[in-house]
């Protein structure tokens, strides 16, 4: 009886060694992953409209347009580090998001080709929860 219910045990304690070492390097590997996110433009009649990002902590979001010239200005330089940033049409920009605190932060983006600001959520904003 005593070296049944010690079988059972270690069945019992191999499986649940076999379930930890499939699932866990799962989970380590996956928490505190940071994401790349893109910025995504769409033209709204004659103006450019940039959609609401969210991100946080280590993110890298990235901003590119075809069509023209970009000029950001980020209101708090502490989000990427950077206070001003030209994009050339055709390439991309990747900020990754440094020392931010839970909030909004407000930045513009302007349009060389149109000469107009891009819109969103008047101004665009970055939302770090």
């Amino acid at each position: 009886m005593k070296r049944k219910h010690f079988l059972s045990v270690a069945l019992m304690a191999l499986v649940i060694a076999v379930v930890g070492f499939l699932v866990a390097p799962r989970a380590l590997f996956t928490q505190g992953k940071k994401a790349k996110k893109e910025a995504k433009f769409s033209k709204v009649g004659n103006k450019t409209k940039v959609d609401l990002m969210h991100a946080a902590q280590g993110d890298t979001i990235a901003w590119s347009d075809p069509t023209s010239d970009l000029y950001f200005q980020f209101m708090d330089a502490t989000l990427f580090g950077v206070e001003t940033q030209t994009l050339k049409k055709g390439n991309t920009l990747s900020l990754t998001v440094k020392t931010a605190k839970e909030g909004t932060y407000d930045y513009a983006i302007f349009h060389i080709a149109d000469s107009t600001f891009v819109i969103s959520n008047s101004p665009p904003k970055i939302i770090i929860p």
